[in-house]
Formats: structure tokens, C-alpha cells, sequence
């Protein structure tokens, strides 16, 4: 499969109509160093997640470790102040959003962005404007390939997700693969990266298809791989529409085996239903991890939510601390020194797990957890 050139156009069709908004972001780039050179006891930062619509452990994890740092000194003396905002999967408000924050001369850094879609988009911003950002969810590969100096990534990008599940589908015995994915920044450049994976175990994709997100019908296509000779279905989308998918699936009778890149989210399990039932799915966290960073976190999760965290929890918590360590490490405000401090640092030991960036602002290597839904719930098995 060669890579849809949709999104190098989109790409370019954006820069191009940014290219008036460049100077007023440049200018806005300058406030902020004069402000946030200034004297001040207090670090702002803006938090863009779709929260009413993925109902995930992301604010709370946030919270937890906004209480600690702040209460502990935990950023050498600076107090941390969160400016929250919900995008909910509406591109809208993604853009306004993004906007806001680059207008904010205060603010210092932004974690989040669970899309990749928006993410890129408010990545040319935010370096415009000379804003830390701090990515925990967005995966797209091409993302930190463009020389930027404000974006660092506490997530792992797709192509080193992909080639772990390409191997992960070799060890497993599979080797006729159904690949779908949706037609947008994460869901065709994690397909694509998987199949390059798949190509060095010499594993073939049977049959490709993509969907749009604003307007999918699974019926025909659902109806159609039941006549297609595979023995496993790659689902390269996000919940909740990976959960439509599901459960149109299993109701034509359909019974490949199905391995998703969506999250165990209450949406997911609402509109998969039952048919969630056997699905498997891979996650970037484990709960149950030893590490004695993970069960402080994890102790302490507990205690004030009466749940154990999820993902976005582990992601948010430590990111939070990553950032809290370069204020402190640097005693300072700026975004390029945060940026440059979290790169060149040594191994931050999170709750999940090991943080070490390269230079482009990447995270460099970490484990891929695989699961599978049994009695409706989720089970680590790899």
C-alpha cells in the first residue's frame, strides 16, 4: 500500500493558508518570551483533550499530579496552573482552541491531543508561537520529523507502535491479515507503518479497506470479508467508531479474529456491545506493573477515585512531573529552555514506565501491552 498523498496535500494546503497568520504568530512568539522572562512564581498550562467524549482518567491523573507538584514544591518553587479544555472531537474546537492558547502570552507549555488530525494542525501554531508542546496521545510518525523546537512526544509515534504489532502478528501465528483503516492522520499512517512491518515477516494483507469517521456504513464491508480467506482483521481507527465496526461484524456472523489500535473507553464498549466479546487491542500502560513508580502512582490513583487508572491517567500524571522536572531542573518559564531541558535530560522513571527523548524530541523506546476482552473485561495476555 503506498502512503495516501491526501495528507501531504492537506499538510501543504495548511501551511499555505497560515502563511498571513506566520507574522502575527511571530509577534505573539515575542510577547511571551518578554512576559514569561519577567519575574513570576506561577507556570501556566493549557490542556486540550476530549474529555466529555472519551470519559478517561486524563483529568484526574492531571489533578494527581498537579496536587503533588504543588504541594511538594516538586517545580522548584514555581506553582503550576492548568487551563483545561475540552475539543471534543470537534474540529472547530480544536482550532479555536489551539488559538487560544498561542494567544495566551502567559502560558508556557500544552499537554494533550489525543487526534493526530488536530494535532498537527496546532504543532505549526504552537512552534509559531514559540509554545512548549507537550504531546501524549497524537502517534503520527511525520510529526517531529520537521525540525521543530517546541514539540516533544511522551507517547511512542507509529512507526515504532507498528512495527511491534507486526511483530506481535508473527509471533501469534497469523499470516493472512485484513488491514482497515480510517482515512485520517493516525489511522492511515499507523495501517501503512503496520504493513511495512508486516513485510519484513513476510506476512501478507489479504484485503485493505478505509472508512471516513464523518461518514462510514460497515454493512457492505462486514458482508464482504466473510467471503475473504484471513485469519485476523487489523482495525486501524479510533473509538467509538471502531466499536460500530464490532458489532456490525459480529452480527453478519463474521468470526476473524479482530486486533484494534482503539482504547478500552466507555464509548468503545457502548457501541461494540456484546461483540466486544474476543476482540483484542493493544495499550500503552499496565496498571499492574511492579515498578515501584507505578505503584506509588497507582496507590495513590486509588485511594482518592476508588478505580484503578487507566492510560490516559499513567500519560497525563507523567507528563505533568516531566514538565514540573524541567522547571525545576532550569528555573525557568521559557518554553525553548523546557523543550530543550526535557530532550537532553537523563531517563525520567514514570508510572508508566521509562522516559528518554531523542533529539527531535521523540520518546525513544517503550513496551507495547496486548489485551483481550473475556467476560467483558480486559485481560493482558502479551
Amino acid at each position: 500500500m503506498k502512503k495516501n498523498i491526501f495528507f501531504v496535500a492537506l499538510a501543504l494546503l495548511f501551511a499555505f493558508a497560515m502563511l498571513p497568520q506566520f507574522r502575527s504568530y511571530e509577534d505573539k512568539a515575542i510577547r511571551r518570551f518578554a512576559l514569561l522572562n519577567k519575574p513570576s512564581k506561577e507556570v501556566v498550562v493549557g490542556i486540550c483533550w476530549p474529555f466529555s467524549v472519551n470519559q478517561d482518567g486524563m483529568a484526574d491523573g492531571l489533578q494527581l499530579a498537579l496536587d503533588d507538584i504543588n504541594s511538594h514544591n516538586l517545580a522548584g518553587g514555581y506553582t503550576l496552573r492548568l487551563i483545561k479544555r475540552d475539543d471534543g472531537f470537534d474540529a472547530n474546537k480544536q482550532k479555536r482552541i489551539a488559538r487560544e492558547f498561542a494567544d495566551t502570552a502567559e502560558m508556557s507549555a500544552v499537554i494533550g491531543y489525543y487526534d493526530d488530525g488536530p494535532a498537527i494542525q496546532a504543532s505549526s501554531i504552537f512552534e509559531s508561537s514559540r509554545l512548549l508542546h507537550l504531546l501524549i496521545g497524537a502517534n503520527n510518525t511525520d510529526m517531529t520529523s520537521h525540525g521543530f523546537n517546541y514539540i516533544n512526544r511522551t507517547v511512542l509515534s507509529s512507526d515504532r507502535i507498528a512495527m511491534r504489532l507486526a511483530k506481535i502478528t508473527a509471533e501469534r501465528g497469523f499470516r493472512k491479515i485484513v488491514v482497515i483503516w480510517e482515512e485520517d492522520a493516525y489511522g492511515e499512517d499507523l495501517a501503512y507503518q503496520y504493513q511495512v512491518g508486516l513485510d519484513q515477516y513476510n506476512i501478507s494483507a489479504v484485503y485493505q479497506s478505509s472508512y471516513s469517521r464523518k461518514n462510514f456504513d460497515f454493512r457492505l464491508l462486514v458482508n464482504e470479508l466473510k467471503m475473504v480467506d484471513a485469519d485476523l482483521i487489523f482495525f486501524s481507527g479510533l473509538e467509538p467508531v471502531a466499536g460500530d465496526f464490532l458489532r456490525q461484524a459480529r452480527k453478519v456472523g463474521l468470526k476473524t479474529p479482530i486486533f484494534g489500535a482503539f482504547a478500552n473507553t466507555p464509548q468503545m464498549r457502548a457501541h461494540a456491545g456484546s461483540a466486544y466479546e474476543g476482540a483484542m487491542f493493544f495499550q500503552l500502560y499496565n496498571s499492574r506493573s511492579l515498578s515501584p513508580e507505578n505503584q506509588l502512582f497507582v496507590n495513590k490513583f486509588f485511594a482518592r477515585y476508588g478505580r484503578y487508572p487507566d492510560t490516559w491517567a499513567a500519560q497525563s500524571y507523567d507528563a505533568l512531573y516531566i514538565l514540573a522536572r524541567a522547571i525545576k531542573s532550569t528555573g525557568s518559564r521559557n518554553p525553548l529552555d523546557l523543550s530543550y531541558a526535557i530532550r537532553y535530560s537523563d531517563a525520567f522513571n514514570g508510572a508508566n514506565g521509562r522516559y528518554k527523548f531523542d533529539r527531535a524530541g521523540n520518546l525513544e523506546d517503550k513496551p507495547l501491552f496486548l489485551y483481550v476482552i473475556r467476560h467483558g473485561r480486559p485481560v493482558l495476555i502479551q
